[in-house]
């Protein structure tokens, strides 16, 4: 057998062999597709299919006349569960807080959210008069309070490039947490004006990372943590001074963020775990430093989320 031959042998059989792989590639592709488009609805993750009846086994949170709010307290797979579940309702229900419910709904099309959908109550079991389950006050917090009810003032006479004074007024029935909250500084960077190409060993390009907000650097590594509480008027008053953090901060732009630290809540339901998180607040304050070291910024940059 001359050279030729085998050299066309050699060539038909690395052909075949791409070809098989081809096939094999694109089979388990389809596979995955179709597996992806059948698979049915996994109560822990998203909703695919609005499409049916459903069931959820909850504790009343928030009963009114034309919606319903229950924290879920099981995750068999015969109920549609999520952390905190609001329901649209044509029925005028006669509920109470923290009874054990049976809830059986449908999902329609939503009329204030594009391509959105809303779940609507068609019949409420009572269960038990009281569930055996509590419902945290952080639920009630997330179903009652609002952060537009929370102001933000700030005292500008004592405020520089090393403090910050400022007072949360809350002026919610049910409060949000300030128990525990911490800060961080972020000093705006301005794009680059010239973006040079990153070329990798294996012939690629890419950009290098750009973030327009990144933290100040620390001198020292301290915690930023402190303690907070309200008093009687919903008020409390935050002194920071972040000098042996941050520093003194020069000229510029910057945000100050300061949240609540969260604590997940964890239960048991079901032989299941399920975490219940605090709906926490976050205040961002974005303001300059002059040359002067003077804090420049008015109330239109006070945000809370």
């Amino acid at each position: 057998m001359n050279k030729k031959i085998i050299g066309i042998i050699l060539s038909t059989i690395i052909i075949v062999i791409l070809v098989t792989i081809g096939f094999m590639y694109m089979n388990r592709k389809n596979e995955k597709i179709n597996s992806e488009q059948d698979s049915s609805y996994d109560d822990t993750v998203a909703i695919i299919s609005y499409e049916g009846t459903f069931k959820t086994k909850g504790a009343v949170v928030r009963p009114e006349k034309d919606s319903l709010t229950i924290m879920p307290i099981s995750l068999n797979e015969e109920y549609r569960n999520e952390e905190f579940f609001y329901y649209e309702t044509e029925n005028n229900l006669d509920l109470k807080q923290k009874q054990e419910v049976l809830v059986t709904f449908h999902y329609r099309k939503s009329e204030n959210e594009i391509n959105g959908y809303e779940a609507v109550v068609d019949n409420v079991e009572i269960l038990k008069e009281e569930s055996s389950v509590e419902v945290p006050r952080d639920i009630f917090v997330k179903a009652y309070s609002s952060k537009d009810n929370i102001s933000i003032s700030i005292n500008n006479e004592i405020s520089n490039n090393k403090q910050i004074q400022l007072k949360i007024t809350d002026k919610n029935e049910l409060k949000y947490d300030y128990s525990k909250m911490k800060y961080s500084i972020q000093k705006y960077n301005p794009p680059p004006t010239k973006t040079e190409v990153i070329y990798t060993e294996d012939g690629g390009m890419s950009l290098p990372a750009y973030d327009p907000w990144p933290e100040v650097n620390k001198i020292n590594d301290l915690s930023t943590e402190s303690n907070y509480l309200l008093n009687e008027n919903g008020q409390v008053d935050i002194s920071i001074n972040w000098e042996e953090i941050y520093g003194e901060l020069d000229e510029g732009e910057y945000k100050f963020s300061l949240s609540t630290v969260l604590e997940p809540r964890t239960s048991i339901l079901d032989e299941h775990i399920i975490d219940y998180p605090y709906d926490g607040v976050i205040i961002k304050i974005t303001f300059n430093i002059d040359t002067n070291g003077d804090m420049i910024f008015n109330d239109n940059n006070i945000d809370v989320m």
